[in-house]
């Protein structure tokens, strides 16, 4: 099991931001659907690329994820509960991608939290973590601990607003001990030479640091190590002091501003690469960094010049959140007959969300002439992408399913 799990900020976004595009549409063939209040998203390998290694499709990609999912929930319950508040704060999102990592040379990446895509007014955040071609491959019980250390620990982390005020040193130890209380939940052999291995990075590496702060301002919880199973939940509450220590010494703050400089570099030179691209998926990418202030400063007036742009070439998606922008007045004037416009547009697309709002906008009569008949039909295939919400008003209007 060699494997490295990384954080991604905002210049990583770039990187992978074709992620993204599948998200709340199922065009393409993209499988999508809804597991524990878990949205899992399936995308095919790009046409004409070779790998290092056969690909998994969509379908068996979404599945081992979805199993897996099933294994830390079943397995792990302190896990299960902190993923639980996630999906209370926001959207919990898994989106198995072959084509990701670009590339990879000399180890392994199986997954990666991508902590930037959240909504700009800051009150719902997006919990989403990417699984790539080789995690996609893995045995759903080898693959639902590194969930735990991607989803449930830098997601953990993401909730607290932790990622970009702590270095990345003390967000992996935390994440991989999240890792470590999965792997004794679900039974894992310590004894076995991965484990040990796993164990001599927790505590050799990432965990160093704070273990030699434990020794110098606590050394009573270090005893909380010395097991064959530590224990996790005790050293996770010592750990949240020592994080709050360094930040009241300035060193986290220092490592952390230094980090900063050097994304904010490669962020402005991937929007320029960005805004000479004539691709709807990038013009719809520059329109989420600027509406959700992705490493620049959020700007809906310029989101929404992007959107246009990739919403009349015909992007779902963008089309989608110019739907939104108009219907809510987020850096527009709010107009609800041109927000039904892109909300009809969105749903032919195949977005899932938008035939929700659509369904509902005729229901209502809201921007456009009130039609229950052709609401409804566009509940029903809401419904059956997964939107729960829209399964909801269905009930509420006595159609069976």
């Amino acid at each position: 099991m060699k494997f490295r799990a990384r954080v991604f900020g905002f210049a990583a976004i770039f990187a992978v931001a074709v992620l993204t595009s599948g998200l709340g549409r199922a065009q393409d063939d993209t499988v999508q659907f809804m597991h524990k209040g878990v949205q899992i998203v399936g995308k095919h390998a790009p046409e004409g690329k070779v790998y290092d290694i056969d690909i998994a499709p969509p379908e068996a990609g979404t599945a081992a994820v979805k199993a897996a999912l099933d294994i830390l929930y079943d397995g792990s319950a302190y896990n299960a509960q902190a993923i639980e508040k996630l999906k209370a704060a926001g959207n919990v999102i898994i989106v198995y991608d072959p084509a990701f990592p670009a590339h990879e040379f000399t180890k392994i990446t199986i997954a990666a939290f991508l902590p930037d895509f959240y909504q700009a007014d800051g009150r719902t955040k997006d919990f989403l973590t990417v699984v790539g071609r080789f995690g996609g491959k893995w045995k759903p019980r080898d693959l639902a601990p590194v969930l735990a250390h991607e989803l449930t620990g830098h997601g953990t982390q993401h909730l607290r607003g932790h990622l970009e005020n702590v270095r990345e040193v003390d967000l992996e130890c935390e994440a991989y001990l999240f890792q470590e209380k999965a792997y004794q939940d679900l039974g894992f052999d310590k004894s076995a030479r991965d484990m040990v291995r796993f164990r001599k990075t927790l505590e050799g590496h990432w965990c160093a640091e704070f273990k030699s702060w434990q020794r110098k301002n606590n050394r009573a919880a270090l005893t909380a190590w010395d097991r064959l199973n530590p224990d996790v939940p005790a050293i996770l509450k010592d750990y949240l002091v020592y994080i709050d220590a360094l930040r009241k010494s300035g060193v986290a703050g220092s490592a952390v501003s230094k980090a900063k400089q050097a994304q904010a570099k490669v962020t402005r030179q991937k929007l320029a690469q960005l805004s000479q691209s004539t691709n709807p998926e990038d013009l719809f990418q520059l329109g989420l960094i600027y509406g959700r202030g992705i490493g620049v400063d959020a700007n809906s007036s310029t989101a929404r010049g992007w959107f246009e742009k990739a919403a009349e070439a015909g992007h779902g998606q963008a089309q989608y959140e110019l739907s939104r922008m108009y219907f809510q007045g987020d850096g527009v004037a709010a107009d609800k007959a041109i927000a039904a416009q892109w909300a009809k547009a969105s749903a032919e697309s195949g977005v899932p969300e938008a035939a929700y709002i659509f369904g509902a906008m005729l229901l209502n009569g809201d921007g456009v002439p009130r039609n229950p008949a052709e609401g409804t039909k566009w509940m029903e295939k809401a419904a059956a992408d997964g939107i729960d919400k829209a399964a909801d008003v269905l009930k509420q209007l006595g159609v069976s399913q």
